[in-house]
């Protein structure tokens, strides 16, 4: 076992900190036994949304968030609502709205409104831009937000570290395959991207350890109260609103609307040729 280790490094390590955290088989039973309990305890009298929650569970918690006594129940997807949804959904009367879009789509996201609780659990590393996700997840945020990824483990001599997965060697896949329970759920980590049109957020993208998690959710105007660190390789975060204030990130027409100020009073033929063609993508839109 040790010289497979020495051969394969990435193996040597996910092994060290599963030795580390050893984990029994009722593990991911656990896990889920305690998102029951964070649900029964965040969603009554409040609003309720669960992002990316229809795949493999069908909308379970935000079911479960209803029946708790949430005010509203959002289920924000980009999957199709399954047959196993539609028939509990109609089996109990219930009113939880599914409403299809992109975690990364400002549009959808506005669309929205704000809750007191955002649920989010599985996601960030399916996307190529997870602070980017998370700045959305914030943006919907008003109390609360419990944040659920797979994870790496710490890296030793390291604070913070990601690693991006498409691409990496197949040495490095098959040591992700082994640890984190076969290739079938992984593209992207354990085998090859897919590389299949408009399947990209099917892939495994970003390894996050928990320390960069940390500091993601900080950056993002969070503070974090609670960890789930369930075996080396799950940790869920409970967060309220706080961190470092979101005004230190410039809105995004910041720059341009800056130099539309600069030469607004700036007659045509005295303008400075460089700026020509943006005075006049202004004079269009």
């Amino acid at each position: 076992m040790r010289v497979q280790e020495h051969q394969n490094p990435v193996l040597g390590w996910l092994r060290t900190a599963a030795r580390r955290q050893p984990s029994d088989p009722d593990v991911w039973d656990r896990a889920w036994d305690n998102r029951r309990r964070l649900v029964r305890s965040l969603a009554p009298g409040r609003s309720f949304i669960d992002v990316g929650g229809m795949f493999g569970v069908s909308g379970e918690l935000a079911f479960l968030a209803e029946e708790c006594g949430a005010t509203r129940c959002v289920l924000f997807d980009a999957m199709d609502p399954t047959d196993e949804f539609a028939a509990r959904h109609s089996r109990s009367s219930s009113g939880v709205q599914h409403i299809q879009g992109d975690l990364h789509d400002p549009e959808a996201i506005a669309a929205l409104g704000t809750f007191d609780v955002v649920w989010c659990t599985g996601v960030l590393y399916h996307s190529p831009n997870p602070m980017f996700q998370l700045m959305h997840l914030r943006q919907l945020t008003t109390e609360t937000m419990v944040l659920g990824n797979l994870v790496i483990p710490e890296v030793p001599g390291f604070d913070q570290v990601c690693i991006l997965y498409p691409g990496i060697p197949k040495k490095m896949q098959d040591g992700f395959a082994e640890m984190y329970g076969g290739p079938e759920r992984f593209p992207g980590m354990a085998v090859p991207f897919d590389a299949t049109p408009n399947y990209a957020y099917a892939n495994m993208w970003w390894g996050i350890t928990p320390s960069a998690m940390r500091s993601m959710m900080r950056f993002t105007g969070l503070d974090i109260i609670e960890e789930y660190l369930y075996l080396p390789f799950c940790l869920d975060i409970v967060a309220k609103v706080g961190g470092e204030s979101l005004d230190i990130y410039p809105p995004l027409d910041f720059c341009r609307e800056r130099a539309r100020r600069r030469y607004a009073d700036t007659p045509q033929d005295q303008l400075p040729r460089w700026a020509e063609a943006q005075m006049d993508q202004f004079d269009n839109s």
